[in-house]
């Protein structure tokens, strides 16, 4: 996600808001990608970005979260019973807004992991508001030298989404941080 959001600053995006419920996730978007910012436990999504774009929708929306969203309320506990009861396989609850948000004839793009079957997700819309879709796992080697050149160049400074570095011995210790989302860690570098 924060690597989306330098990236939409990078690239030349005129406007970049990233959303989140994390306040250091949240202010790293403001400070190193230049984002507005939306909690989405304090504010409806749908309705801010349509305030902020006066009624038009993002032109692009990126899910870079994947199956893992969190979703407050009906829509959100709807996903978790589904996906406990193995009757669905992840919580598309971010891809549904994004295409719900997204202005006519915009584009989704969906870097974010998922893993199988869902639904509810807004066919009519995406068909309606003529979307384009773009999904992937990244291309690791399409853009690895374009991406270690605009590092070595300083262009890009990968380092800004290291909260913590640790021995490897506290690996264990490390993936349940970041897991839980505590002590403000978004990536850790393990050293051996």
């Amino acid at each position: 996600g924060q690597f989306a959001i330098k990236s939409a600053d990078l690239l030349g995006a005129e406007r970049v808001i990233a959303i989140d419920r994390f306040p250091e996730r949240l202010a790293m978007a403001r400070e190193q990608g230049r984002a507005e910012t939306i909690n989405y436990e304090d504010a409806d999504v749908y309705e801010t970005l349509m305030e902020m774009t006066g009624g038009l929708g993002p032109d692009a929306c990126i899910d870079a979260v994947g199956m893992e969203a969190h979703f407050p309320g009906l829509l959100g506990a709807y996903d978790r019973v589904k996906q406990a009861m193995m009757l669905e396989s992840d919580r598309p609850a971010v891809f549904r807004q994004a295409v719900l948000a997204c202005r006519k004839g915009g584009t989704v793009s969906v870097p974010g992991v998922y893993g199988g079957f869902d639904d509810k997700i807004p066919l009519g819309a995406i068909v309606n508001k003529a979307l384009t879709i773009k999904s992937r796992q990244t291309h690791v080697q399409r853009y690895m030298r374009p991406l270690l050149d605009r590092i070595e160049n300083g262009e890009i400074d990968p380092g800004f989404v290291i909260t913590h570095r640790l021995p490897l011995s506290d690996a264990p210790r490390a993936y349940e941080m970041f897991l839980n989302k505590e002590d403000g860690c978004i990536k850790v570098v393990l050293r051996p």
